[in-house]
């Protein structure tokens, strides 16, 4: 047998880069119509048109009862991030809880506790868990408060038909960052003799 003495050399090399991976995210105006989509199926309105707005951020002014007004309150992280690579990116996902008040305003035959507690009890069921489940994969329903009268005076210094009720989501968001890692792996060896 021979005796070749040149190098052996290994070369391993990673996956081309394919571009920023896909995060799983959604934007305020995603989560708004999100909620709008499910407010509109918890509570039924028959006979006229249940207006659904924006609370704080709609730009207009208030519609002709009976509507529906929400607002994201608060977002507080319940747990450490969680961590995932790819070969060029860093993901990192959060679990957070979103608090959404939500505020219904009744007119004449529809009244504002009657729409509150529909969407109390329909929350707080198994339903909107399924409902939810057609929307998002990252937004998750948790439960309800009770309803609460408001007392709400309109631009006539009258008291406005309103009751609200608090709801809570666990919400999972990811961001993502480059990551260095190596195209390339090279290593040389010498034949054992």
């Amino acid at each position: 047998m021979p005796n070749n003495k040149k190098n052996s050399q290994v070369v391993a090399v990673a996956s081309p880069d394919v571009g920023f991976p896909e995060l799983n995210v959604i934007d305020q105006e995603e989560l708004y119509s999100i909620l709008g989509k499910y407010i509109h199926k918890a509570i039924p309105i028959k006979g006229t048109t249940l207006t659904v707005i924006n609370g704080l951020e709609n730009r207009i002014s208030t519609p002709k009862p009976p509507y529906v007004s929400f607002q994201m309150v608060h977002e507080e992280q319940l747990s450490f991030s969680e961590t995932r690579y790819t070969n060029t990116h860093k993901i990192i996902r959060n679990i957070t809880q979103l608090t959404i008040q939500f505020d219904f305003y009744g007119a004449n035959k529809i009244k504002a506790s009657k729409m509150a507690k529909s969407f109390v009890m329909r929350f707080n069921d198994s339903w909107t868990s399924e409902q939810f489940a057609q929307f998002s994969n990252i937004l998750f329903p948790l439960y309800s408060d009770e309803m609460h009268n408001n007392q709400y005076i309109d631009a006539e210094d009258q008291y406005t038909d309103c009751y609200s009720a608090t709801a809570y989501f666990e919400y999972h968001p990811e961001v993502g960052m480059c990551q260095d890692s190596a195209k390339e792996l090279q290593m040389q060896t010498k034949p054992a003799s």
